[in-house]
């Protein structure tokens, strides 16, 4: 079992203290500890994050002789909107009442209290994977060849690279430095079953039910042995550690040889894995 999975397993009965994300219970506000949630997701902040980290990008370009050299873009690994916001209910375990989570729902901690300790955008949740080489991006001036497909109205002298190109291109980085391609919608990028977008609500869902379970058992009452049955809730700071658990669940489904991969975050990855089936 791995360390993500015990750390939402629940117990048969009861109230179990070493493992309720509520104990022990936090009982002083500190203002200084605010949650920073699917709606604070910022990909250039979560890149300076890694950097400050130990983790620079350029430990991570990769130059290929024909298309040079690739771009890399931080990636959340428990997405912002698409994982966090949209499942909805972890986040009102992470901030106060007078707060609104990414959908405008009010959180469940209590307003004398605090946020719980954790951020959306901490080097822990994040992860450099490669992206279009400097050549087919607006880097320094417009490229001969572009990237992505072009409004021919808008931009009637634009060339673009065709879809097999773009696979091909895309292909090579892959192979090479065993990290999935970061760009397009990663929602759409592979069935349900595939999926590293549905993989990560499937996952945090979990966690879903671990806070609900807690926050029935957990006597959260000073002095006596009372439950609260609704928010609002004291701080389950233990949480932090089990998202930063799922963080670390979700980044390996991104590394590796591709033939290893079993969930996609962009169809290039997914293209190269069936591609790699029949071109070993």
């Amino acid at each position: 079992m791995t360390q993500f999975a015990l750390a939402v397993s629940l117990p048969s009965s009861g109230h179990d203290p070493d493992k309720c994300c509520f104990c022990p219970l936090e009982k002083v506000q500190n203002p200084k500890i605010v949650a920073k949630i699917g709606r604070d997701n910022k990909s250039g902040t979560l890149g300076s994050n890694l950097k400050s980290a130990g983790d620079p990008e350029y430990n991570h370009l990769f130059e290929d002789s024909e298309h040079g050299r690739y771009s890399v873009e931080a990636h959340h690994l428990i997405c912002g909107n698409e994982i966090l916001g949209d499942e909805k209910e972890v986040e009102k375990y992470l901030i106060t009442q007078n707060k609104q989570t990414t959908n405008k729902a009010d959180g469940y901690i209590e307003n004398t209290l605090h946020d719980v300790d954790w951020d959306v955008n901490s080097a822990r949740n994040g992860i450099w994977l490669p992206s279009v080489p400097d050549l087919y991006r607006l880097k320094g001036g417009e490229p001969a060849v572009w990237w992505g497909d072009q409004n021919k109205k808008k931009y009637p002298n634009r060339v673009n690279l065709t879809d097999s190109q773009r696979n091909n291109i895309s292909f090579i980085v892959m192979k090479a430095v065993g990290r999935q391609f970061h760009k397009g919608p990663h929602g759409t990028a592979a069935p349900p079953h595939q999926s590293y977008v549905d993989l990560g609500l499937k996952e945090l869902k979990k966690i879903k039910v671990f806070l609900q379970y807690y926050s029935n058992v957990c006597p959260m009452e000073d002095g006596e042995e009372k439950k609260r049955k609704e928010p609002p809730y004291r701080p389950p700071h233990g949480i932090a550690n089990t998202l930063d658990l799922l963080s670390d669940r979700l980044k390996r489904e991104l590394l590796g040889p591709p033939s290893t991969w079993k969930y996609f975050i962009s169809k290039y990855a997914l293209r190269c894995q069936e591609w790699l089936k029949t071109n070993p």
